[in-house]
């Protein structure tokens, strides 16, 4: 009888924190569909260091186009477990304006991509263990001291959009949770400080880590210990999971 594997698709799957999850979840037992837009050969790489990587495979979207994510979703099977990944990090240089398109990116990314993935699997009629679990990582910036979510306002023209496109991202997560139980359990991860970001120097890296309680990174170990948490937890909706060292203490709160 041929086995059956839980079948997960991780958005960003190729590199950095969604390679670490992509890798976990093939050694936990899972079949990886891996996102890339431009990681091809390091999801290939990735993939080759799986049990059985045969039993992998690469999915290839830019997340960006609406209408490339559209044709992309209606070529995938039915998910288990869907990671949203995926992200445009700050794009606007300090006392810099924000362009139109990097604000198009922002949106388009890190707000309508996941929301498709998660109706996506909503919608779909079945899967191979019966669950239907999306986590979607976020960012520890989007949480006030106490836990709770900052409120979303928009911003003007050139100023930078990231964090409200996060934002107003988790709220709709919450709603979601509410109106997609019993049939899919809806949860986040809002991470701190893990990798670096790509332009951010290891001065810059520091002076993060001093602004929090823990005075630590996050450990990637960590984020995919949250991923199964909630995947192993019948209970758990509508949960945003700051780990972060208690960064999110520290912060005043705001509207953004």
């Amino acid at each position: 009888m041929k086995d059956i594997f839980p079948r997960v698709l991780v958005t960003g799957g190729g590199r950095r924190i969604g390679g670490a999850l992509s890798s976990y979840l093939a050694h936990a037992g899972f079949e990886v569909w891996v996102h890339v837009w431009q990681s091809q050969a390091a999801a290939a790489e990735l993939i080759a260091s799986f049990p059985d990587p045969e039993r992998h495979r690469i999915t290839r979207c830019n997340l960006s186009d609406p209408a490339a994510r559209q044709s992309w979703l209606q070529t995938l099977p039915e998910f288990d477990l869907v990671i949203n990944n995926a992200s445009v990090y700050r794009l606007t240089a300090p006392q810099s304006a924000e362009k139109p398109s990097d604000r198009e990116r922002y949106w388009q990314v890190n707000y309508f991509a996941p929301l498709e993935i998660i109706q996506k699997q909503y919608e779909q009629k079945s899967s191979r263990t019966g669950k239907k679990v999306a986590v979607t990582l976020l960012d520890s910036d989007i949480l006030e001291p106490d836990g709770g979510i900052k409120a979303f306002s928009e911003v003007p023209d050139g100023v930078d959009s990231y964090l409200p496109s996060r934002i107003k991202l988790a709220h709709t997560l919450k709603d979601l949770a509410s109106e997609h139980a019993p049939q899919q359990r809806i949860n986040a991860i809002a991470p701190g400080a893990v990798i670096p970001p790509v332009n951010c120097t290891t001065p810059g890296m520091t002076r993060i880590l001093e602004r929090v309680p823990m005075h630590q990174p996050v450990q990637l170990e960590e984020i995919t210990r949250a991923v199964e948490l909630f995947w192993n937890s019948p209970s758990l909706t509508g949960v945003i999971l700051p780990v972060d060292g208690g960064m999110h203490l520290q912060k005043k709160a705001s509207k953004l």
